[in-house]
Parts: structure tokens; sequence; C-alpha cells
């Protein structure tokens, strides 16, 4: 069981902390007067409630590491980049961005993973994704021209794969070209399409 986190700052309801470590503490990040701060902290064992804004979140996250964590969006988190750590974390809830940074070892088998793209992370490795419909592209960077030629005008999922790109997970029945993905993806040997990965 985790113990909850008092706001060290509790005149603005806030969390401000650096260089910290936290072990065993469960953390709601909703805000009301002031957005959190946690910069290069360490989370052990921690449940991560992610209730703040899409926006704030990755400001939130980044530069800290977690690992054996749980962590939780309360809603539908649609990140720009989250550059933080994740080791043998659990995820849950509906996500979609980019994370850059370690991700070994972590569970998103209760996850709903939209469109995510792990900018570190070459391949799937030792981590758990699975779920209907879910196309995922290892080296996706490496693979964008190929993505784009095979595509050609029928959808530009494309551009959301930067050069620098390792994997990226695509819910195919979320997206608005799901018919030409389920398609496409079919015929290119470097997407595996779960449940047939």
């Amino acid at each position: 069981m985790y113990r909850k986190l008092e706001h060290n700052v509790p005149e603005q309801a806030q969390h401000k902390y650096y260089n910290e470590h936290f072990e065993g503490v469960e953390i709601d990040l909703g805000f009301k007067n002031a957005v959190h701060v946690f910069q290069n902290c360490t989370f052990d064992n921690c449940c991560i409630r992610v209730n703040s804004s899409s926006s704030a979140t990755p400001h939130i996250l980044d530069t800290n590491a977690f690992s054996n964590c749980l962590i939780w969006p309360g809603r539908k988190m649609f990140v720009s980049t989250i550059e933080a750590n994740f080791e043998s974390c659990k995820f849950k809830g509906t996500w979609s961005g980019r994370i850059r940074g370690k991700v070994e070892n972590c569970d998103f088998s209760e996850a709903n993973l939209e469109m995510v793209a792990f900018i570190d992370q070459k391949d799937v490795g030792d981590n758990i994704i699975n779920g209907q419909g879910l196309a995922i592209i290892e080296n996706a960077g490496q693979h964008k021209s190929a993505l784009k030629s095979a595509l050609g005008e029928e959808s530009k999922i494309w551009i959301h794969i930067r050069e620098n790109t390792g994997l990226f997970v695509v819910n195919i029945k979320k997206h608005q070209d799901s018919e030409v993905l389920l398609r496409v993806f079919a015929n290119l040997p470097f997407v595996k399409v779960v449940p047939n990965a």
C-alpha cells in the first residue's frame, strides 16, 4: 500500500521537490493553484496518479527516473514529449505522445496506446506492449521513407515519425485512416500488427 505524499508547499497545494528520492508513496499530480515541480528526482515503488493536464504533464515528469512505479492518468493523455526514464513500471490509461529516455521492462498491457513514439527505444525489447489492433514499428525513423512511399496520399501517419524515432506504436482502430493502415501495414515486413505479431 502507498502512503500519500503531502504537499510541501501547502499554501499553493503544490509539490515542489528537487533531487529527492521517493519510495512507496502515492502522488496526485492534479493541480489547483500551481503546477507541481519534480526535478532530478527518483521514484521507487510509487503510484503516480497523472491528474494534471496534457500540456503540464511532460514538465512535471521530465528529468526524473521512475522504477517499479504505477503510472496512471485519470483521463486521456495527449503529451508532447516526456523526457524521463522508466524501468519496470506499469502504465494504465490512454496515452498518445512521445517518450524520450529509457523505457525498460515496462508493462503497457493495461494501457491504451493510441499513438506513442518511444524515441530512444529501437525495439520492443523486454517491454510488454499488446492490445487488439496495435501496429508496432521498430526502428521507425529508419523506415519513414518506406512508410511514406507505401502510404502515398492515402495516409499521412508517417509525419508523426521523426528520423530519430525508435519504436512507434499506433492503435489502428483509433486512427482516422484505419482501413488504409490495415491494408498497407499487412504488406510491410517491418510492421507487426497485434495480435498477429
